[in-house]
């Protein structure tokens, strides 16, 4: 299986060039698929890292133990161009502007103040003033990488640990699938 996925990997690099094969002959890619359970694969191209299950697995019902639609487990990681100190530096500088600003704006609307049983018109009309000020720094903010594997940053996003709350048959893939998040983030090094 392996000469397979560093086929695919080989191809995807010609395919597309440039970053695909740099990813795809990454030393830190080949480390983290090589300490993957059995039955996962690394793909990597110019903009994502997936990890992903070999075989479809079915999706249990909550109530009983019917078996459900099939889904291939899936860990989905951005990748960029590994970040420099100076990239990771003003990152923080602004989310730290970020988190400071958010703080008085807090104190501004009299967030800490534990809400009344029944909100007044003036607390809910607050509140919501609250939410939009708080949404509209909350686009300031800059994302970080996770961490960086070998010559790429790495970030997770939305639909990275999405599949994490199913139940799957068998139930091992879904712990292995918990394992390898742990497992990506002991491969990489600190951002």
């Amino acid at each position: 299986m392996r000469i397979a996925a560093v086929a695919l990997l080989a191809c995807l690099g010609s395919m597309t060039g440039g970053r695909a094969a740099e990813a795809g002959g990454d030393a830190a890619i080949t480390t983290l698929e090589r300490a993957l359970p059995k039955g996962w694969t690394v793909i990597a191209t110019d903009t994502e890292l997936l990890i992903r299950h070999d075989r479809p697995l079915y999706v249990t019902a909550e109530a009983h133990d019917a078996a459900g639609p099939l889904v291939t487990l899936e860990l989905r990681y951005h990748l960029q161009a590994r970040w420099s100190a100076k990239q990771l530096a003003d990152a923080r500088l602004t989310n730290d502007k970020v988190a400071a600003q958010l703080e008085q704006l807090r104190k501004r609307y009299k967030m800490d103040v534990a809400p009344a049983a029944k909100p007044s018109a003036d607390d809910t009309k607050r509140q919501a003033a609250f939410a939009k000020a708080e949404a509209e720094l909350a686009k300031q903010k800059v994302k970080t990488p996770l961490c960086t594997l070998g010559e790429s940053s790495l970030f997770d996003g939305d639909d990275t640990y999405a599949q994490l709350k199913m139940k799957v048959d068998p139930p091992q893939a879904m712990e292995q699938a918990k394992d390898i998040v742990e497992l990506v983030k002991k491969q990489c090094g600190a951002g």
